[in-house]
């Protein structure tokens, strides 16, 4: 065989190896890609399960018409709740404007720490943040749930037709808190009592 029919067969034998290989690494990206979908497919439906399984869902929009009241009081102060910046925040649960003290519910098992945060005042067990501003439980100050007069500890309790709320931080003397207490507002029977519920 001369040597020109050598170079080309050994040539052609090269190429032939280049596209098995070129082949061997296509099929194998396509499998890393495959598994790839199937795997972010997987998580991303164990994640949704996950997270049906691990608590109460907000409700749609519409599963419920509720009011309750609600007091934010800080340092000795009701923190106004009718200005603008908090009205009308969220469809599932808000404040309507110039009604800083009724929140209004349109979806079932809303947590007390998602509505303080759609208000833009995240609330831990031992601190708010109002704004930016932190307010934390210290040896002068305290920071204390209230649900119908009662002292809770969990930020993520579910909220109840006609509940009345207070989010206190002050000194946690019995005078400050029983004056904060009187503060809560008692309105959220009589907008249920209205036409349309006070929308």
């Amino acid at each position: 065989m001369s040597e020109d029919k050598r170079l080309k067969k050994r040539e052609k034998d090269l190429r032939r190896q280049d596209r098995k290989k070129h082949k061997k690494r296509s099929k194998q990206i396509k499998l890393v890609r495959t598994y790839s979908i199937y795997l972010i497919a997987i998580l991303l439906i164990g994640y949704g399960l996950f997270s049906v399984v691990s608590g109460p869902q907000i409700g749609p929009v519409g599963s419920t018409h509720e009011h309750l009241d609600v007091l934010v009081y800080i340092d000795g102060e009701p923190l106004d709740l009718n200005q603008s910046r908090y009205a009308m925040k969220s469809g599932y649960g808000h404040i309507h404007g110039g009604e800083g003290d009724i929140m209004h519910l349109h979806a079932i098992n809303i947590p007390l720490s998602w509505f303080m945060e759609s208000l833009d005042l995240s609330i831990t067990l031992d601190s708010i943040n109002v704004h930016g501003m932190e307010y934390s439980s210290d040896d002068n100050n305290v920071l204390l749930l209230f649900v119908n007069g009662e002292i809770i500890t969990n930020v993520d309790y579910t909220l109840i037709d006609e509940d009345k709320i207070l989010v206190y931080y002050g000194p946690g003397s019995d005078d400050d808190i029983s004056r904060a207490l009187s503060l809560v507002p008692n309105r959220s029977a009589e907008v249920n009592g209205m036409p349309n519920k006070g929308d």
